[in-house]
């Protein structure tokens, strides 16, 4: 499950999304207060796929493959009363800098497909670290408008080697 909160200048968002195992069902609530529409409430039941995840597990799912350059791995991902398929594909490795250090990084190129249709989601590149952690250090998407650019600041290490 996950519960996401978004405060922007024209809107507030509310958004819960829950996956019951058990009966293969997708639960969805969303709440937005805009000025110009007032409250807006969506609630929603689904049937999902065996092992989908959702949108943020899914890139914690891929940390767990072996990532090799040319490699794709695709996988189940339920969104929103959609059942999709995340097709991540290794394009390269790359050493870069960020405020939290350097990493020898594994770059991957995400796309998404429904119903046998890949869907336009721009292009978005994910940086995990070529390691046995494989942590997000970096996340680039084109827009129509430009580019969006999210870099670790900081890394703090659990228990476990570093």
């Amino acid at each position: 499950n996950y519960r996401l909160s978004v405060k922007e200048s024209k809107q507030l968002r509310e958004t819960r999304s829950y996956f019951d195992w058990e009966k293969l069902k997708g639960f969805y609530w969303d709440k937005r207060i805009t000025k110009e529409r007032g409250v807006k409430n969506e609630k929603d039941v689904w049937s999902i796929l065996p092992y989908s995840q959702n949108v943020f597990t899914a890139l914690y799912y891929l940390r767990t493959f072996k990532l090799t350059v040319g490699k794709k791995i695709s996988y189940r991902v339920a969104h929103e009363k959609e059942n999709l398929v995340l097709t991540a594909e290794v394009v390269r490795k790359e050493h870069i800098s960020t405020p939290a250090g350097e990493f020898d990084t594994i770059v991957t190129k995400p796309s998404i497909e429904l119903n046998g249709v890949f869907k336009p989601v721009g292009d978005i590149f994910i940086w995990l670290t070529d390691d046995d952690r494989k942590l997000l250090v970096r996340v680039e998407s084109k827009l129509k408008i430009g580019k969006v650019v999210a870099v670790a600041k900081k890394i703090e290490y659990g228990a476990g080697p570093k």
